[in-house]
């Protein structure tokens, strides 16, 4: 498995990106049980994120770089809170990601990096030198 270092050493999080337009993202739902949840819900045109750790071989987490964080996260908690009645008080957190065909398909703006560069490490995170993901 490849270690910290190893995925310290690709820079994934040197390709900040922003919206170009309100875009529906989906996102997981973190809960102090055991399940985690998903949504969507739109993020608005400007939101800045830097993705920044393996999620699954065609993913990448990512965090906010910049944005209304506490509007949008307040959004999130509201529909959570009505889609999740009986687990909301356990609700622990958001995380969001980015998926290959999405590095593809939605209006990003790149502020560092490139698409192209993230679906490079997406490769590399499978290929036999970075044995993460089969």
């Amino acid at each position: 498995m490849a270690t910290h270092e190893q995925i310290e050493a690709l820079k994934i999080d040197e390709n900040v990106f922003e919206l170009a337009e309100d875009t529906e993202l989906e996102y997981l739902v973190h809960f102090a049980a055991p399940f985690t949840g998903a949504d969507k819900c739109v993020i608005p045109k400007g939101t800045a994120f830097a993705p920044h750790s393996p999620m699954r071989g065609d993913a990448l987490y990512m965090h906010f770089v910049d944005g209304d964080r506490d509007a949008l996260f307040a959004r999130m908690e509201a529909h959570v809170k009505d889609k999740y009645e009986d687990l909301f008080t356990r609700l622990q957190g958001f995380s969001f990601f980015i998926t290959e065909e999405q590095l593809k398909t939605l209006p990003l703006k790149f502020r560092t990096g490139s698409a192209e560069r993230l679906l490079e490490i997406m490769c590399q995170l499978r290929s036999p030198v970075y044995p993460i993901f089969p």
